[in-house]
């Protein structure tokens, strides 16, 4: 379906077909082919800008993100592809099974509507991030399909649906720790995400996710941890962001303190709004206090950024803290606390 066709964006003449694009990562043809024409279709990828939220409404906005579905975004395809491949690598770490990231070839299945404007530009945009990524990764592309509906774009591994070899709630240890992992460089905004689709926002820009070396060394150490038992819990960080994936692993009762303030400092950012609704591709992972140095090691190992968000609470709610301040603000308040009362 249109695999073959000549596509023609904005006016521009594109030099591939979908088809000869993903023959680059592909295991073999698709069984069916079409037999091709010419597509017209223009980008509705907004201007870059920026989405600032209040801060005081993340619990509205958490329940905003929660009423509707994933569903990948026209406007910035290219980066929503990147992710959802992402997601699904991550996910599957989670489940039961003898494999390595090398072993894991996808399967992806294209929805459009060739007669709404976008879409046929937007499915353009994702086969060509799909392949990119999926040769950065240096993994393969099993089979593809493509399917009449609203656009959107879904992948899967072998293993996807094999069962859980990690708990995807939290343990009541009290004395554990819940860590955020990101599994990519790109820097935390709103643009394309669940949270601005809910309330109707349509500019901003998309986290670019482009580092797949640094996703492949993410996904085999904390992979490994997995297999040797380590990891009480674990969910990924995916649609809704890192809140959303917080909030899935509280439903059986067991909430936990989430500071966030080392992933703003890290990062500069001054919006906890971004930090926790951005769809950066990540993990949640829930340790034994014990554990911690022997993680801490291994992840440094592997120069892989990680960050203690807090620890397990009795009363299944989420205590979230944030604060922008540097590490210099943090020394230069402390130095003064400590001063008050002296000679």
């Amino acid at each position: 379906m249109f695999l073959n066709s000549k596509f023609i964006i904005d006016g521009i003449p594109q030099e591939l077909t979908p088809a000869e694009i993903l023959a680059s990562v592909s295991e073999k043809a698709p069984e069916s082919v079409d037999e091709g024409g010419t597509v017209l279709d223009e980008s509705l990828d907004p201007p870059p800008g920026s989405i600032c939220l209040d801060p005081s409404g993340t619990d509205g906005y958490l329940k905003s993100v929660l009423s509707v579905g994933p569903q990948a975004s026209v406007p910035f395809a290219d980066s929503c592809t990147r992710s959802r491949i992402a997601y699904a690598l991550i996910d599957t770490m989670w489940r039961s099974g003898n494999f390595k990231l090398d072993d894991l070839p996808l399967t992806a299945k294209w929805h459009f509507n060739p007669d709404r404007v976008g879409d046929m530009a937007a499915f353009y945009r994702s086969v060509e991030a799909a392949a990119d990524y999926i040769d950065n990764l240096r993994l393969s592309l099993r089979r593809y399909t493509c399917e009449p509906g609203d656009f959107d774009v879904q992948f899967a591994t072998p293993f996807s649906g094999a069962p859980l070899l990690v708990d995807d709630l939290l343990h009541p240890d009290s004395r554990s720790w819940v860590v955020y992992v990101p599994f990519d460089t790109s820097d935390y905004r709103l643009g394309g995400s669940m949270l601005a689709r809910s309330l109707g926002l349509k500019g901003g820009t998309a986290p670019q996710v482009t580092d797949g070396d640094y996703l492949m060394d993410c996904f085999e150490v904390v992979r490994e941890l997995a297999e040797d038992g380590v990891l009480l819990s674990a969910s990924t960080v995916g649609e809704g962001g890192l809140y959303t994936a917080l909030h899935r692993m509280t439903r059986g009762g067991i909430g936990t303190v989430a500071d966030i303030s080392g992933i703003m400092q890290a990062c500069g950012e001054s919006d906890q709004v971004r930090i926790l609704f951005s769809e950066v591709p990540g993990a949640i992972v829930q340790i034994r206090d014990m554990d911690f140095d022997y993680i801490d090691a291994e992840l440094l190992l592997q120069d892989v950024a990680f960050f203690p968000l807090g620890h397990p609470s009795p009363d299944g709610r989420i205590h979230l803290e944030a604060s922008a301040k540097t590490g210099i603000q943090t020394i230069l308040e402390s130095l003064m606390q400590n001063a008050e009362g002296e000679d």
